[in-house]
Parts: structure tokens; sequence; C-alpha cells
């Protein structure tokens, strides 16, 4: 167990480090707005930059940017649960996905950074204020960051997702139009109808592996359909049926 411990604690001083510095500097900077500016009030010594950017000391009961004002106790436990899941999955993480490592360190800076002000102030104390944007405070920005980080391995992936994503509404919709095209004929479509629509589909969406399983899928669910609905006995089947008058 001992020797098992050791190998984590590589992990856990860069864990610590990173949450640590920023948590330090979340609480000095909270620390330094509530000592020298009044609840309520705002400081910003260049006065063409007021209206853009300012300093305030603001409280927050809810979570960041000021979110679910009302949900301050279970946004405390969520911060608990979080930086235990942090915690205790941290090791896991391969050392080579730095990215990965540095985006839960900063989550876990965060939602600890937050969590000492429920506990010692009864807020959080926000100060940064831009624009009309909510008041944040850096515990906030590392939240925001490390999500940002956790996004980026994702992002070359997105517009390949968003291209499968519009094909498939496409197709959904040359399908639906298929399905209508004889509406006096309850739910029947012609084979040359179910050929063309099939064929357009396979067209479009040929090189996407998850819009195959579509098409087939929807073959699979009209080949069904014909069977069950047009159906006709075997020959075999037919004399068997009729009635043996000659016995």
């Amino acid at each position: 167990m001992g020797s098992r411990f050791q190998d984590f604690i590589p992990d856990y001083t860069f864990l610590f480090s990173v949450s640590g510095l920023i948590i330090l500097l979340d609480q000095w900077t909270k620390w330094i707005v509530r000592s020298t500016i009044p609840f309520g009030q705002m400081w910003m010594p260049l006065d063409w930059l007021a209206p853009y950017a300012r300093i305030v000391n603001w409280h927050n009961t809810g979570a960041a940017f000021g979110l679910f004002q009302r949900w301050g106790d279970f946004i405390a436990v969520l911060a608990v649960l979080v930086a235990f899941a942090i915690v205790i999955y941290y090791p896991i993480l391969p050392r080579s996905d730095k990215l990965l490592r540095l985006a839960l360190a900063m989550q876990l800076a965060g939602a600890l950074g937050n969590l000492i002000d429920r506990l010692t102030v009864g807020a959080v104390t926000d100060f940064i204020s831009i624009g009309n944007f909510p008041v944040f405070n850096v515990a906030d920005s590392s939240i925001s960051i490390g999500v940002a980080l956790l996004l980026i391995p994702y992002l070359p992936h997105l517009p390949a997702e968003w291209a499968i994503y519009k094909v498939m509404k496409r197709a959904r919709q040359i399908n639906a139009r298929g399905r209508v095209a004889n509406p006096d004929s309850t739910q029947k479509m012609t084979t040359s109808d179910d050929s063309v629509t099939i064929g357009i589909l396979e067209i479009l969406l040929q090189d996407s592996s998850p819009v195959r399983e579509f098409i087939l899928s929807q073959r699979a669910k009209r080949i069904h359909h014909h069977f069950i609905h047009h159906r006709q006995p075997s020959p075999g089947k037919e004399r068997q049926t009729q009635p043996r008058e000659n016995l």
C-alpha cells in the first residue's frame, strides 16, 4: 500500500501545486477587495475605463457568475463532491495528457476557492466587473478556463460532427417525404419510391458510418412493414388450408 501511494506522489504534487497557487491568488485578491472597498462600492482610477471594467465588492450566494442564487447549500455540497471526485480520479489519468490534468487542477482550485468563501464569509466575494457581464472572481475564471481546456481536444472534431448532424437532419426530412408520398394508400410505398429515397440517402451519407446504420435500420423497417402487410401464403400452405373433400 505504501509503495502504491508513493506512485501517486508526482500526480498529487502537480495537482495540489497548481490548485494551491490558484487558491492563494483567489483568496488574496478577495481579501484585498474586502479590506479596501466597502460592500457594494466600485473602484477604478481611470474614469474613461470605468464604464467598461471596474473592481467592485459584491457577494454571491449562488454559483459562478451569479447563477442559482437560492441554491447556495446545494452548490457547497456539490463543490465538495466535485473536489473529492477529482482527488480520487486524478492519479488514474495518463501523465501524458497534460491538458486534462491541468484542466482538472483548475477545476479543483475554482471549486475550493469559492467553497472557502462560503464557509468563512457566508457568501462568495466577486469583484471583477466587465461591461454588463455578471461579476466574477479568480475562482470563477479558473473554472471557466478549466472547462475550455477540457473542450480543446474536441474542437477539431466539431465541424465534422456538425456536418453529420445537418446531413442526418436532411436525411430524416427526405425519408419523411418518402413515407407520405402516397397518402391515399395507408402507409404504402411503391418499390420505386423506396429505392429512390434510399438511393438519395446513400449518395448523401455514404461516408458517414452512423448514418449508414440509420439507412440500414430504415430499410429493415420498410422490409418488415412490407412483409407484414403484403404477405401472401406460399402455394404449399394454400393447398394445406383447402378443405380435403376427396378424403
